[in-house]
């Protein structure tokens, strides 16, 4: 019996962030149930050895529709790719096309879907409203550093994305943005994302500290759970671990608001630190301002039977249930997040409660088989569709 083949196409071939990581181990998973998997991926970047490794081959993308002719795949899984061509060049081919949506990039001309001037969270649908927020001036470089973003282009390739055989998301919160964009629902499948670090060989524990594992950026709300910590009655320490554009900003705000003693930023970790982070912090911290397409460090924290504390936007909803496995805030509320934090604290005993039913949760609905199962039931669903 012949292997399904599955083209995947993305704009990197190295371990840049979640993306690619899904891609990574998604591929390993399915060659373990009989798939072949081959990438295509940008030529500019670096081209990670180890990442490759996971694929029968590997090409950097030349001509896409002879490669793509050359390959003769059953099926194509697209996750990043900017611009209406490459989208068009693939459907031409005739073969079945479905594609991830791990971020916001196609649905907002700033791609972080927060306000310019208010940080005020969106969930808005592209169009006039993105003017007043600004969306349009984005950082250039040369003597006048502004370059312009189209809502027009955007729009455009929007519109030629729903030609594509089908979509996957991580969340439900995902699958009503794209409908808000005009893509078909019956298209739209949603498969929630899984934790690819094992939890083994580590104790769980707790040294009294939070924990805030992330990127450094504006749109992570970093900022406000800062302003939370400076309110807070409890004098828990945090710990930051990740790097970003704002890190010494956000080092300057700790000490003009003397969190100096109290917030260590780590910059970024390996895996194997980070598994002792999560696997002995009292509580994990998501104060996003973005809406998250779904949270994997929330995932991560129940993997590890952690509470967690996150906003209330996006898709982090799809696995935090309020005062269950922890607490959901309002977003950009610093006075809030540091009431529920304190509340947390006032009980460990609730909490280390809430941890546990968060890992039962975990095991219940967001481990890799239940991602696979699904995800190889739609798999075949379209390549199927695609020869009646």
């Amino acid at each position: 019996m012949n292997k399904t083949k599955i083209l995947w196409i993305n704009t990197k071939a190295d371990f840049t962030g979640g993306c690619e990581s899904y891609i990574y181990h998604t591929a390993k998973h399915l060659a373990e149930r009989g798939y072949s998997n081959t990438l295509i991926y940008d030529v500019e970047g670096w081209t990670e050895p180890g990442f490759t490794k996971a694929f029968d081959a590997a090409f950097p993308r030349v001509v896409l529709a002879r490669q793509v002719a050359e390959i003769n795949p059953d099926i194509i899984y697209v996750h990043r790719l900017a611009g209406t061509k490459a989208i068009k060049e693939l459907i031409e081919t005739g073969k079945p096309v479905i594609r991830f949506f791990h971020d916001h990039k196609l649905f907002c001309l700033r791609e972080h879907k927060y306000k310019t001037i208010s940080h005020k969270t969106c969930t808005a649908p592209t169009g006039f409203c993105c003017y007043p927020c600004l969306g349009f001036i984005q950082r250039g470089e040369g003597v006048f550093p502004i370059k312009f973003a189209s809502l027009g282009k955007l729009q455009a390739e929007q519109a030629i994305n729903k030609k594509l055989s089908g979509f996957v998301v991580a969340s439900d919160y995902m699958k009503a943005h794209l409908i808000k964009h005009g893509f078909a629902a019956d298209k739209i499948h949603v498969i929630p994302l899984y934790s690819w670090k094992e939890s083994v060989n580590l104790p769980v524990k707790d040294d009294n500290y939070l924990l805030y594992a992330g990127q450094i950026l504006r749109g992570k709300g970093i900022d406000t759970l800062l302003e939370a910590m400076s309110k807070m009655e409890n004098d828990i320490p945090l710990i930051i671990a990740g790097s970003g554009k704002q890190m010494e900003e956000y080092k300057g705000l700790c000490k003009s608001t003397d969190l100096e003693d109290r917030v260590k930023f780590i910059g970024h970790v390996d895996q194997e630190k980070l598994k002792t982070l999560y696997s002995n912090c009292t509580c994990v911290i998501m104060p996003s301002r973005v809406p998250e397409t779904f949270g994997l460090s929330g995932l991560e924290a129940m993997s590890w039977s952690k509470p967690v504390i996150a906003t209330n936007v996006g898709g982090i909803g799809q696995w935090l249930e309020h005062e269950k496995n922890g607490y959901l805030v309002p977003s950009n509320d610093g006075r809030f997040l540091a009431e529920m934090i304190d509340k947390l604290l006032s009980d460990r005993k609730k909490a280390k409660a809430m941890g546990k039913l968060g890992y039962e949760m975990y095991k219940e609905k967001f481990t890799a088989a239940k991602h696979l199962d699904s995800l190889q039931n739609y798999i075949e669903e379209i390549i199927k569709g695609s020869k009646l």
